[in-house]
């Protein structure tokens, strides 16, 4: 069913508020949720749909935790651990390249890949360690207003990045711009599928693995939402989704965002790629996500509520109601629980929407 934010039944208030009684009086349990923002975005504040929902969510009651994978991640490549763990990395990634010379002759880009690799030695990657700490400094300090500083702090960002690429090529990790390439078709649904398996490229299966999945498994959550803004998202976030689903099949999982709109059409005929997660929020989100946690709380079903599309065991739904906000009436937002202080710049940037449309 094709959704038309214009056209179909109008959700109002009154409904939406005769839901939430409903859920109440159902003896639905407060949850805990957590919202995750995923790469690749550049650092340098949170990004507000997660403070938005997070309002609303605790204005309700419900438990919030803030997981900003994307800063997180920043934060993890350019450190000592994760350099460490490229460097372990390289006789794997030439290891493979020695087994795929054996079949065929290399191509001039994969010979230079394992130029490359052998110059990234202990010595190199102890530099790198050096150089990103000092550039994660000046990024958060008031160096930052100083030109050659920050050009400098940059161009080690590339240099870092680029030695990552290394171990997980064919895929290139970029940081700045935001430009990160995992060799596959972002709005190809099967190469998306394709992407997530592939433990070569996606640099995303270990962030999973080092980021979200021990926080999952310290909070234990019932609900997880994932917001998506731009495109490229869809991989990080079709990884984490389908993590989530392995490793903790009983958490709800949800997607949504401006990218998750704009592919409303597309998601009810892409049932392989929806398997991944179990609904996603379409146009504004505050009241069809609250709506969406309270029936997952009270074991209810999902058909009355608004700008969402979700899965059960008949298949995928589309439901026909649509609700604008009021944004009049929405609580400001709350960034209680981001970590301020880690986003890479020297001043903390709190975004704030007045208007929509």
């Amino acid at each position: 069913m094709k959704i038309e934010y214009s056209k179909g039944a109008q959700a109002t208030p009154e409904l939406i508020q005769l839901h939430r009684r409903v859920s109440e009086d159902s003896g639905g349990r407060k949850k805990k949720v957590m919202l995750v923002f995923p790469p690749d975005w550049y650092p340098s504040e949170p990004y507000l749909s997660l403070p938005t929902l997070t309002s609303v969510l605790r204005a309700a009651g419900h438990q919030v935790v803030q997981k900003d994978v994307n800063l997180e991640m920043y934060d993890w490549f350019f450190s000592a651990d994760f350099l460490r763990r490229v460097l372990k990395k390289v006789p794997q990634q030439l290891d493979r390249l020695r087994k795929l010379s054996k079949k065929r002759e290399l191509e001039e880009s994969e010979v230079e890949l394992q130029l490359a690799l052998c110059d990234c030695t202990r010595e190199r990657i102890a530099e790198l360690i050096e150089k990103a700490e000092t550039a994660k400094r000046i990024v958060r300090s008031q160096e930052f207003y100083e030109a050659d500083k920050l050009e400098w702090a940059i161009n080690v960002f590339r240099e870092v990045t680029a030695t990552i690429s290394l171990v997980y090529a064919p895929a290139r990790i970029c940081m700045p711009p935001m430009e990160t390439d995992l060799s596959y078709k972002v709005f190809a649904s099967a190469e998306v599928l394709e992407a997530v398996q592939d433990s070569q490229v996606n640099v995303y299966r270990d962030v999973f693995e080092h980021i979200l999945r021990p926080c999952i498994e310290a909070e234990r959550p019932d609900v997880v939402g994932i917001s998506i803004v731009l495109q490229q998202q869809l991989f990080s976030t079709m990884t984490f989704c389908a993590l989530i689903k392995e490793h903790f099949p009983h958490i709800h999982v949800t997607i949504g965002g401006n990218t998750v709109t704009r592919l409303r059409d597309a998601l009810p005929d892409t049932p392989n790629l929806f398997a991944l997660f179990d609904s996603a929020v379409v146009y504004e989100g505050e009241t069809a996500f609250l709506q969406l946690v309270e029936a997952v709380g009270a074991g209810r079903d999902l058909a009355g509520i608004p700008n969402l599309i979700y899965r059960d065991g008949a298949g995928i739904h589309t439901s026909p109601l649509t609700y604008a906000e009021d944004m009049a009436a929405l609580p400001p937002p709350d960034f209680d629980g981001l970590p301020l202080e880690k986003y890479f710049v020297p001043d903390r940037i709190l975004p704030y929407l007045a208007t929509r449309g």
